[in-house]
């Protein structure tokens, strides 16, 4: 990590994605090793990333102990290599994206791979704790998440506001038609409180409150999709042009309301903090409560 390599993140299957615990790829012990069968997709840098931080059911004695992450690094060239091999560490196909076209998100295969027992992370409660823990831990990626979708939403109203004062219809420039100041007016508002909420999530000791991540995640990342989209609308058909980086700004913001935890499952996650209490999703999960 400290070479440059961003590491990643293998969490998401087809089969498991907002319900992140029901991942099917596992871990089973043998001896000093534990062998890892399965795959993961939109894994993020994969074919690119030499770390990869890898989580599975992890299985001792047919008994299973809980998910854990595993430590495997990957041989060979960074790069998304033709040739692959037929057991071990596998990447799969790359996922032709909308945006955020800048890095990989790829399918990340597992067969057969040997993995030593001093590459599972294992937190001091026990690996039953342990995903519990990697999910507080990603209230910090939510904040980082939607500081960049913060930073793409400035970018995009500071290059829409310098176009509005350039551009001229009817004779003088377009910023004094009352119209586009109110979208203007209304872009810099929401950038504002989307910053003001980002940092009062940041602004903490250890990992960042889980609502305040949630809240912050939510509002920037639909903040983002809504000033990218006035935007471009403000440029006009300029703006609809590949020559103009407002539509790529565009496709780019759309990921962040579904990567790091939809807005839907986080607005769960904010009622649930809000209501103190468990919001099961389960069709049966109500009947389950205690009294």
């Amino acid at each position: 990590m400290l070479s440059g390599d961003k590491p990643a993140i293998c969490i998401t299957e087809p089969a498991a994605g907002s319900a992140a615990t029901e991942m099917t790829t596992r871990a089973d012990r043998k001896g000093d090793y534990y062998i890892i069968n399965g795959g993961k997709h939109w894994i993020t840098g994969g074919g690119v990333s030499r770390l990869h931080l890898v989580f599975a059911r992890v299985f001792d004695g047919g008994a299973e102990q809980g998910i854990g992450g595993f430590i495997v690094v990957r041989q060979g060239a960074p790069d998304l290599e033709p040739d692959q091999p037929e057991t071990g560490l596998i990447i799969g196909r790359r996922e032709p994206t909308m945006g955020l076209r800048g890095i990989p998100e790829t399918e990340v295969l597992f067969k057969d791979l040997a993995v030593h027992k001093d590459m599972l992370l294992m937190p001091p409660q026990g690996l039953r704790r342990g995903f519990g823990a990697l999910m507080t831990a990603y209230n910090a990626q939510r904040v980082g998440a939607g500081t960049v979708a913060l930073g793409l939403a400035a970018g995009a109203y500071e290059q829409a506001l310098a176009y509005s004062k350039a551009r001229e219809q009817f004779g003088r420039p377009i910023c004094e038609f009352q119209g586009l100041q109110w979208m203007l007016a209304d872009m810099s508002i929401q950038i504002d409180a989307a910053r003001a909420l980002l940092h009062k999530a940041a602004a903490c000791e250890g990992f960042p409150d889980v609502l305040e991540a949630a809240q912050a995640k939510v509002f920037a990342s639909e903040m983002a999709i809504k000033v990218t989209n006035d935007a471009l609308q403000l440029f006009g058909a300029a703006g609809y042009s590949r020559n103009n980086p407002m539509e790529r700004m565009l496709r780019d913001a759309r990921m962040f309301t579904i990567g790091g935890g939809t807005a839907q499952i986080l607005r769960t996650v904010i009622a649930s903090n809000i209501l103190e209490r468990k919001l099961p999703q389960s069709r049966d999960g109500y009947l389950n409560l205690p009294k």
